[in-house]
């Protein structure tokens, strides 16, 4: 492993597990090396999601019902938590947008955008209770919202954040518990039978898979993961606006 709190690679994922109770940092897009981890027990006893913002992590928790920001990937510090459960009281993936911060409930089966990290402002939602009542996992392009669900085991892309309009889905995956992007490819979470996997789907989205590791044996339970790469899509893309602002272009 590498020493705590070291900067992740650009082909890095983040996950977290349900049965360690952990964050973990997995090498590349995918080998079998964990390159750090970090018990949260301590905080929440039932992770269920986890992001990268480029300096911290943020993930939710649905023993206390919060948003969690760790510091770094990883120390031991929680630098701040909001209380969501008279919001929906399972909160099951979590996101950020550079801005604010889109996560998923799979008590109302709704989407949220939670203003900056974290308010107890909610800016808008969405209800896809007529998509999929298991929402498990929740992304961000730059454009559109990936999700995913339990019931009917697909992947979504949410047009927007949000509107109503559906734009594409994947039937592929089986018992998808989380989804992210990486700018070209489908990061997401397979549990077929015995096997715990983190699968790379081709583009948005297509049945192939590009690569995959069977995680079972760091923790049976993977409940969601975030590219380390992905917040340096909007990242770039807000800079390229400001640039193009301050000169006239838009």
């Amino acid at each position: 492993m590498v020493a705590p709190n070291e900067t992740p690679g650009s082909a890095d994922h983040f996950w977290i597990g349900n049965v360690a109770d952990k964050l973990f940092l997995q090498s590349g897009a995918f080998t079998s090396t964990v390159r750090e981890s970090l018990s949260v027990t301590s905080v929440d006893t039932t992770p269920l999601g986890v992001a990268w913002d480029g300096t911290n992590t943020p993930w939710c928790g649905r023993t206390d019902d919060k948003l969690y920001l760790q510091s770094g990937s990883f120390t031991s510090t929680v630098k701040t938590s909001q209380l969501v459960s008279a919001v929906d009281i399972h909160p099951n993936g979590v996101s950020w947008d550079g801005t604010n911060t889109p996560w998923c409930g799979s008590e109302a089966w709704k989407l949220y955008l939670t203003s900056g990290q974290f308010t107890s402002t909610i800016k808008t939602s969405q209800s896809v209770s007529t998509v999929d009542t298991g929402t498990e996992g929740i992304s961000w392009d730059g454009n559109n919202t990936p999700w995913s669900g339990t019931a009917d085991e697909k992947y979504y892309l949410q047009s927007g954040q949000f509107t109503s309009t559906v734009k594409t889905s994947l039937s592929d995956p089986v018992n998808p518990s989380g989804i992210s992007w990486d700018g070209t490819n489908t990061p997401g979470i397979d549990r077929p039978g015995a096997e715990d996997k983190l699968v790379l789907y081709s583009g948005q989205f297509t049945s192939t898979i590009k690569a995959s590791v069977d995680v079972n044996g760091t923790d049976a339970a993977p409940a969601d993961l975030d590219a380390a790469n992905r917040y340096l899509l909007f990242a770039v893309s807000a800079v390229s606006v400001a640039l193009l602002r301050r000169r006239g272009r838009a």
